[in-house]
């Protein structure tokens, strides 16, 4: 429990760190190692990927890409296509190389591993290019993430009876899980209100949608309870407990970040589709 505590203040100082140099490079870098990190665990401790050079290859390849403003650019940037390229031929490679060994499946869940988990961290970079309330939104992702993860275990412990998933996940329970999404939900709502007196002090005049705040908050913490079973299913399935040992008594990145990979692209189209803050003239 100590090593536990010990880890998370840790993690909480490089967290205030990074968020404090939110419109700094830092930022890029912090999401780059984190991606780099998180392929690498999903690749190497579930077993899928076994050979050294496809597996170094895809962390470098996952680590570049918040380094492009990849969500607005897919297509149009030459960096981007070119380094795809030159990766998705060093693959084919070492496919061909090492047809005896190689096999296949292990290609492609490296290529589908190193292309969409950092692609999912680096909509926070384009949420933060091209967004006046970036930094706010990040915090948002976390609170769903996080809080409604949080919440739902200490209401499960609480309250729980009912099991949601027992062959997955044996110790989530239906009541924590709502208690989670409750949780997450009332959260976004007082960010979104506290926010908005913080903008209007500093004369920012805004219009907040609260049914917006309530509705995304909901979707977001329901989606993170997916992203958290996903993960579960992947450790199950490759006999693991956790993703790596990172964190001393969490785990690894993906043990903390595996809601927040499915959290992220959720909060950045469900703000499109339904924005919370209207400026008034």
């Amino acid at each position: 429990m100590k090593q536990r505590v010990i880890s998370a203040m840790i993690g909480l100082v490089i967290l205030l760190v990074v968020l404090f140099l939110y419109e700094t490079f830092v930022f890029n870098a912090a999401i780059a190692v984190i991606s780099a990190i998180a392929v690498y665990e999903i690749l190497h401790s579930t077993g899928y990927v076994k050979n050294l050079f496809v597996l170094v290859c895809s962390v470098l390849y996952g680590a570049s890409m918040p380094f492009y403003d990849t969500v607005r650019t897919i297509g149009s940037s030459k960096a981007f296509f070119y380094v795809t390229l030159v990766y998705l031929a060093l693959m084919l490679g070492a496919m061909l190389v090492k047809h005896q060994a190689l096999q296949f499946t292990e290609i492609t869940t490296a290529v589908f591993v190193s292309l969409l988990v950092p692609l999912a961290f680096s909509i926070l970079i384009y949420i933060r290019d091209h967004s006046g309330n970036g930094l706010f939104y990040t915090l948002l992702a976390c609170v769903a993430a996080w809080v409604a993860d949080s919440a739902a275990y200490f209401v499960g412990r609480k309250f729980g009876r009912h099991k949601m998933c027992p062959l997955i996940s044996p110790h989530k329970t239906v009541e924590g899980a709502i208690g989670g999404i409750i949780f997450a939900v009332l959260f976004f709502v007082l960010f979104c209100w506290g926010y908005a007196l913080f903008l209007r002090e500093n004369g920012t005049m805004v219009q907040v949608s609260y049914g917006s705040a309530v509705l995304i908050g909901a979707v977001c913490s329901i989606v993170g309870i997916c992203g958290d079973l996903t993960a579960s299913v992947i450790k199950r399935q490759t006999g693991i407990k956790d993703f790596g040992t990172i964190m001393p008594g969490h785990g690894g990145v993906m043990d903390r970040f595996d809601s927040f990979l499915l959290v992220v692209p959720a909060l950045y189209l469900m703000l499109r589709a339904f924005p919370i803050f209207t400026l008034l003239a």
